[in-house]
């Protein structure tokens, strides 16, 4: 018996199974009522771990008293290095009983108590020989107990190797991908499981990367899309899944997603850990469920549900390694000009680089940089502003001073060439047209008066022979006199008329008015002569760019067009729709410097022509931006012209 029993000992036996079997045969070899293994509890007192026997042992409803009051007295016995006895119970711990104790010790340290139970009254002679065997069947369960701790110690330090290999192998590479892959193959192996996937967080989805034992993922496939939804979902929480074929407690996102999944994997245990890794701030506090950044989920299945908690615990151990080795890939494969600065590196390397000193390290690509600007080409262009307006546009001017009698349009309306659009009042031409026509009726009765006279001395000279020329003479000059005042003064009511009639405005094109707010500003104003009242644009008709660029940049474009054979290129946009560019050909630089309407200070008027076509926001008076491109400079030219050259104003004025 006692062979068998240490046959089994040396074997892979597990406790649930060892332990029983031994207080079994224990209990056969002595003919007792019962035996239990005894060890430390959470509450730092002896419970049984195993027993054997105990309905005899502690009969009735008093068992959990007795149970504690015989923890009390096996406590004692922890100290003993031999096998010793105990009594205990009656009156309130029960019928009186004999406890035959050995104490298990393991790596010079009392682990627990191998007890045999026997009846109070039991032989002294019997007893010892009871203690004799408690003795050889102790030896057996010391055996026992060493070797699991041997086979804890191997356990541990293959979780150890393990671990560090997994450690070492996923920092080898910085690609995202191959990191993903090294950390499903290795983790499966130190976890001993059946798959270990990683999947990548990636805004608000988990992207699955790899899969242990594939090398190329079809992501087309049902079990990816379900893992991904189940992986997307865990990450969601910030919370470890542990499922060992219970659903219960589950939130219903991620039991949802987890039942999908299952149709596809024959998993009984699935563990999914977020990948989080830590910021600064989270690690000098506390840590949360919600600190960190996300960074992609670890999910581990085997298909048989055992050794559950030190599986999670190992695998929160490799998460971590995880989480650093996949946070430094993905914050490699985002440095920008990454493979230029690899190409730069390894070329630097080739040429002692690493021997130069620190100083000189940051000092020679800065001079490098410096000196590359210098060649390395770029568009040269001056910035400009201003705005959309038809070709062809047309004022109407007061021709008289007067005041506005009648507004025809609105503002935005359509009108035809010669369409009378308002009319003005002129008191002082109506006044001066009185006058005149006064004057010209009293110049006509006048001279109706004269020739009468004049015919009545004519009837006269017929009687009387002797009548004296001279009054023959006044009245035909008078008569010549009034002819021609009356001439001019018709000439004058002609033109008075003339004026009139251009009191009343019309259009000069066909187009659109301009002018805005016409009632309110017009309507019953005073005008002088010469005032702006009306503004009419082709519409229609062609558009052009009136632009403005400042007076000290001019230079830098007249350079640029009398190098240039064809007409600079201008791009242009509006400041309602940054960025949808628009070219434009530049057609007239003038000749004088203003202050422009857009810049407040000294401005080059320039005109250029653009495809209408293009621009679906056509308003006159829109404001653009534009760059005229002047060809092409060096770069530290284009980016340190404005500097030069307020340098030089303020040294060289």
């Amino acid at each position: 018996m006692l062979d068998e029993l240490a046959d089994l000992a040396e074997g892979a036996s597990a406790p649930e199974e060892f332990w029983p079997e031994l207080l079994s045969r224990l209990v056969f070899a002595a003919s007792a009522h019962g035996a239990a293994i005894w060890q430390w509890g959470g509450s730092r007192r002896l419970q049984p771990l195993f027993e054997q026997g105990f309905d005899k042992v502690y009969p009735g409803h008093q068992r959990d008293v007795a149970i504690e009051i015989d923890a009390c007295s096996l406590e004692a016995a922890l100290r003993k290095p031999k096998a010793s006895t105990i009594v205990s119970g009656g009156q309130a711990g029960g019928p009186a009983r004999l406890m035959l104790v050995a104490p298990l010790t393991t790596a010079a340290r009392a682990t627990g108590l191998l007890v045999l139970y026997q009846p109070a009254d039991l032989p002294a002679v019997t007893q010892n020989g009871h203690l004799r065997l408690l003795d050889a069947f102790g030896e057996i369960a010391i055996h026992f107990q060493e070797r699991r701790l041997l086979a804890d110690f191997s356990g541990a330090e293959q979780n150890w190797k393990n671990q560090l290999h997994f450690a070492r192998d996923v920092h080898r590479e910085l690609d995202v991908k191959q990191t993903c892959y090294r950390i499903a193959n290795d983790a499966r192996q130190a976890l001993d499981a059946d798959r270990v996937s990683v999947a990548e967080w990636d805004g608000p989805a988990a992207q699955v990367q790899a899969i242990s034992g594939v090398d190329v993922l079809n992501r087309r496939a049902a079990v990816v899309r379900k893992l991904e939804r189940l992986a997307t979902a865990v990450a969601k929480q910030r919370q470890p899944l542990i499922f060992r074929g219970d659903r219960e407690n589950l939130p219903p996102q991620i039991e949802e997603a987890l039942v999908d999944y299952l149709e596809e994997s024959p998993a009984r245990l699935l563990i999914a850990v977020p990948l989080v890794r830590e910021t600064e701030d989270a690690a000098a506090e506390p840590r949360t469920s919600n600190d960190g950044i996300l960074i992609g989920v670890m999910i581990v299945e085997q298909l048989e549900s055992t050794e559950v908690e030190r599986l999670l615990a190992r695998t929160r151990s490799l998460a971590e390694s995880a989480t650093l080795a996949l946070a430094n890939a993905q914050r490699y494969e985002r440095l920008p000009l990454r493979g230029v600065m690899q190409l730069i590196g390894t070329t630097l390397a080739q040429f002692g680089w690493r021997k130069l000193s620190r100083t000189m390290r940051y000092v020679l690509p800065v001079l490098l940089a410096l000196l590359a600007t210098w060649w390395i080409p770029a568009p040269f262009e001056i910035d400009v502003r201003g705005q959309l307006q038809p070709e062809v546009e047309r004022q109407l001017f007061a021709p008289l001073d007067g005041y506005v009698d009648e507004i025809l349009v609105k503002h935005g309306e359509l009108v035809a060439a010669g369409q009378v659009v308002a009319t003005l009042r002129s008191p002082d031409l109506e006044l001066r047209q009185t006058e005149t026509a006064g004057l010209l009726s009293a110049a006509q009765s006048e001279l109706d008066a004269v020739r009468v006279e004049r015919t009545q001395n004519v009837r006269r000279d017929d009687d009387r022979r002797n009548s004296r020329s001279a009054d023959r003479d006044k009245l035909s000059a008078d008569e010549i006199r009034l002819t021609r005042r009356i001439a001019n003064l018709q000439e004058q009511l002609l033109l008075l008329e003339a004026q009139g009639k251009a009191l009343t405005l019309v259009a000069p094109v066909a187009g659109q008015i301009l002018s805005w707010d016409i009632a309110e500003t017009l309507q019953s104003r005073p005008v002088s002569r010469g005032d702006s009242l009306l503004k009419v644009a082709e519409v229609d008709g062609p558009w052009v760019l009136k632009l403005e660029a400042a007076d000290r940049r001019t230079k830098h474009i007249l350079n640029a067009q009398a190098a240039a054979d064809e007409p600079l290129p201008i791009t242009f946009h509006l400041v309602s729709e940054p960025g949808v560019k628009h070219p434009a050909t530049l057609a007239e630089i003038s000749q004088v410097i203003e202050v422009g309407t857009e810049t407040d200070e000294p401005a080059a008027l320039l005109t250029a022509h653009f495809d209408k076509a293009e621009v679906d926001f056509l308003r006159p008076g829109v404001t653009v931006a534009g760059r005229v491109n002047c060809g092409t400079r060096s770069l530290a030219y284009v980016w340190t012209h404005e500097l030069f050259d307020a340098v030089r104003r303020r040294l060289f004025w």
